[in-house]
């Protein structure tokens, strides 16, 4: 994004608005956020200054009425960054959102992924945005699945468990089933109960079969999974289902599970054999 800067001086005003959104620590801002903050100012006279400091270069506008506020290092050199693209997200999204899939592997510590697609988990609406020239931001509709989520790290994120379950669920917004096999592979504490409980609420049976089977990859590479856990699982087996369903041929059987293994015990657990 190219920004209009200007030699310009600010204004009194303009100064004033600047610092305070500095001393905040608002990088990120809705101008709601603004209101009743003993500034003295009006919303018109809010919404004029936000303007003129985009025209010099000292914020620039994301959409949505979020605004980042630029260093003044990075205002005086006409260039723009993103300090903390997850919370720009959820300023995006600010009521029934949540950050999800590869985004809350990352916030919990699980995935050593850089977030270029910030995923956003919403109630009701699935659409994609830019954001600036290096993110975009990804809300995913959710619907009743939209549940499961904490505070962490000042976040609003899915909990492990909720976390995994999605990433089962749509591999594809986290990085496919062997970066979720491995991030899970790392986890000390998923949190089984609350997992199965999902599992149960909103697993179809094809959808149990194939986490069945993954797990059971995963103790082939040294981790445990509890034994509850999979005799639910096994009781979940109904009919042959493909582990991939967008590979139409190929593929191995797995009886135990009566997955069709289209993608590969190799390819899945390649982080593991790498050691």
């Amino acid at each position: 994004m190219s920004l209009k800067f200007t030699t310009e001086p600010l204004s009194h005003t303009e100064q004033k608005l600047y610092l305070y959104l500095e001393s905040e620590g608002k990088n990120a801002f809705r101008v709601g956020e603004l209101k009743d903050k003993g500034l003295g100012l009006s919303m018109a006279h809010l919404y004029v200054l936000l303007g003129r400091l985009e025209e010099k270069g000292w914020i620039t506008s994301v959409g949505k009425g979020v605004y980042l506020r630029l260093p003044a290092s990075s205002a005086v050199d006409g260039k723009t960054y993103l300090e903390d693209p997850f919370e720009v997200a959820l300023k995006l999204y600010p009521k029934n959102a949540y950050l999800a899939f590869l985004s809350a592997l990352k916030v919990h510590g699980l995935s050593e992924y850089e977030p270029f697609t910030i995923f956003v988990a919403t109630e009701a609406r699935s659409e994609t945005l830019s954001l600036l020239e290096q993110y975009e931001v990804k809300a995913v509709k959710f619907g009743r699945r939209f549940t499961g989520y904490e505070k962490k790290n000042g976040y609003t994120v899915s909990t492990v468990p909720k976390t995994f379950f999605d990433c089962f669920y749509r591999p594809r917004y986290a990085g496919g089933y062997p970066e979720v096999l491995k991030s899970l592979h790392s986890c000390e504490n998923l949190g089984w109960r609350e997992f199965l409980s999902y599992l149960k609420r909103f697993g179809s049976s094809s959808f149990c079969q194939k986490v069945g089977y993954m797990l059971s990859l995963l103790e082939s590479a040294e981790y445990t999974v509890p034994e509850h856990v999979v005799d639910y699982l096994k009781s979940r087996v109904k009919t042959k289902t493909r582990l991939d369903t967008r590979i139409s041929r190929g593929g191995k059987l797995v009886r135990e599970w009566l997955v069709i293994d289209n993608i590969g015990k190799q390819r899945l657990l390649e982080w593991w054999y790498r050691g």
